[in-house]
């Protein structure tokens, strides 16, 4: 009987400890933001032509849609 109340007892304790604990006690703000330096902007990239059907080839079902 006294063992139960005692294994309560430490068991409370214990979970009163773990909750006590945790948590961030710190000041609650953002961090500064980072310096923002912009970098150039990226250059265009030109694809190349698709090559036309020669004459004896039937041109492809999707080039006539």
């Amino acid at each position: 009987m006294v063992a139960g109340h005692l294994c309560r007892l430490a068991a409370g304790a214990a979970l009163f400890a773990a909750l006590g604990a945790c948590g961030y006690k710190g000041p609650l703000t953002l961090p500064p933001p980072p310096d923002a330096k912009l970098a150039a902007p990226p250059t265009p990239v030109t694809l190349p032509e698709p090559a036309a059907p020669e004459a004896g080839q039937a041109a492809s079902p999707s080039a006539t849609q």
